[in-house]
C-alpha cells in the first residue's frame, strides 16, 4: 500500500480530477490521505459539490482518508444551525449543495464522522502523522497495523488540529521551522499556505494555495517522496 497525501482543495474540482486521474494511472495500490479544506473558495469556478462526489467515490474505491479540517467544522457548525460567520467561500459552498439538493443531513452525516488524524508508516518503516494543521506529540497513539485514526479529542487538541499552535499574544506558530528532527514521526500538514517538503526536519506541509488565483493542488507520494502538482 502506498499513501498519497492531497493537500487542501478549497472546492477545485478540475485540479482534483487531474490529480485523481495521475494517482490511479500512476501510483500502484494508492491509499488517499485528504488533509482536509475540501471546500470554500472565493473564486467563481469553484465546485464543492464535484469535490464532494470526488472525495466520496475516493473514500470508495481508493481506500480515501478525509481528515478534518477549519473550513470543514465550520461547515458542520453552519450545519448544527450555529450561528458562523458566512465569508471566505462558504457562501458559494452552501449554493453548490442547495442547487444539487445535497440535504445539510446527509452532509452533516460525512463531515461529522472524519477524524482529526491518522498516522501510519510507509514502506520503509517510517511512521507519518498527517493533520489538517498541527498533530501534537501529547497526542497518545496506540498500537496499529495498517493505520490509526485519531477520532476523540480534548478542546485543545481539536484547535491545535483545526487551527494550529499559537503563541501567548495569538500569533501562529510556524512550527515547521523550527527543529523537528529529533521527533521519531514526520508531522504533516495543510492549512498554512505554504509547501515545504524537507523531511530532513520532519515535517511536511502541502498547502499550495489551491483555492487563490494560480494556486495549485499539491499531493506527496509517500514511498517515492515525489511531489506532484496540478
Amino acid at each position: 500500500m502506498n499513501h498519497v497525501l492531497i493537500g487542501d482543495i478549497h472546492s477545485q474540482a478540475d485540479k482534483l480530477k487531474s490529480a485523481l486521474t495521475f494517482i490511479q494511472k500512476n501510483i500502484q495500490d494508492p491509499r488517499i490521505v485528504f488533509l482536509g479544506d475540501l471546500f470554500d473558495s472565493k473564486n467563481d469556478y469553484s465546485d464543492s459539490y464535484t469535490v464532494y462526489k470526488l472525495v466520496k467515490e475516493a473514500e470508495l474505491n481508493l481506500n480515501a482518508i478525509t481528515i478534518q479540517s477549519n473550513h470543514q467544522d465550520k461547515f458542520i457548525r453552519f450545519l448544527r444551525g450555529n450561528k458562523v460567520t458566512i465569508n471566505n467561500g462558504l457562501n458559494k459552498t452552501i449554493s453548490d449543495f442547495v442547487l444539487h439538493n445535497v440535504s445539510h443531513e446527509e452532509m452533516y452525516a460525512w463531515l461529522s464522522r472524519q477524524a482529526y488524524g491518522i498516522v501510519f508508516r510507509d514502506a520503509h518503516g517510517i511512521e507519518f502523522r498527517c493533520a489538517h494543521a498541527y498533530f501534537s506529540s501529547d497526542i497518545q497513539v496506540q498500537e496499529y497495523e495498517t493505520q490509526y485514526l485519531v477520532k476523540a479529542v480534548s478542546s485543545r487538541h481539536k484547535h491545535e488540529f483545526l487551527y494550529g499552535l499559537q503563541s501567548s499574544k495569538e500569533a501562529r506558530v510556524n512550527w515547521w521551522e523550527s527543529d523537528n528532527s529529533e521527533n521519531n514521526f514526520i508531522r504533516v500538514a495543510g492549512h498554512y499556505q505554504t509547501l515545504y517538503t524537507n523531511l530532513k526536519n520532519k515535517s511536511l506541509v502541502l498547502d499550495s494555495c489551491c483555492g487563490n488565483t494560480n494556486g495549485k493542488l499539491s499531493i506527496f507520494d509517500v514511498n517515492t517522496r515525489t511531489l506532484h502538482q496540478f
